[in-house]
């Protein structure tokens, strides 16, 4: 009996459709985050920590850099303030999932929690309450808690989206057993 892998080329294959996908859903969430002026999630935050679930250390800090600069471009933040912190979210999340975790809803929705809060607060910190403003908390009750309870309810619409990609266009290692003719003797 012969073993048989499957082959490099489909698994490339698969890849590229799947990364293909994953740019068009980052995009189309960047088009919605930047259009319209009534009060919306930061889809792309949940979005970085769901792909970065299930990939190494280097494609999620990748993943977290490209989000964390459309966040920034989305929201008029300055350029590099939200991408740090999600670039190193997004390697911590994924060396959790490799190393502690089950890719399971509760374990990606209390991180998205927990990313969101520090995100927020550091946000909420840097921009209006250092700067002693007139309204900070008038801004907070109405612009940025609806927009981190938001974000972390958006996560139940993102992860089964990206599980179902990644379902259905990663390869796992499937072995076939084969009869060799040649060995068979009747």
């Amino acid at each position: 009996m012969n073993i048989r892998l499957i082959s490099s080329k489909k698994k490339r294959k698969f890849a590229v459709i799947r990364w293909t996908i994953f740019s068009l859903l980052i995009w189309v969430v960047f088009i919605f985050t930047t259009t319209g002026y009534f009060l919306k999630p930061n889809l792309l935050i949940p979005m970085a920590i769901c792909i970065s679930m299930s990939e190494d250390s280097l494609v999620s800090a990748f993943v977290g850099f490209v989000c964390g600069i459309l966040s920034d471009i989305a929201f008029g933040k300055l350029i590099g303030s939200t991408t740090l912190i999600l670039v190193v979210s997004c390697v911590c999340i994924s060396l959790l999932f490799t190393h502690l975790l089950r890719q399971n809803l509760i374990n990606i929705s209390v991180l998205t929690l927990v990313y969101s809060a520090v995100h927020f607060s550091v946000d909420y910190f840097f921009s209006y309450m250092i700067w002693h403003l007139d309204n900070e908390y008038i801004l907070l009750k109405r612009f940025i808690i609806p927009e981190f309870i938001l974000t972390v309810l958006s996560v139940f619409l993102v992860y089964p989206i990206i599980r179902l990609v990644r379902k259905h266009l990663t390869l796992r290692k499937h072995y076939v057993l084969e009869e060799n003719p040649a060995l068979i003797k009747d």
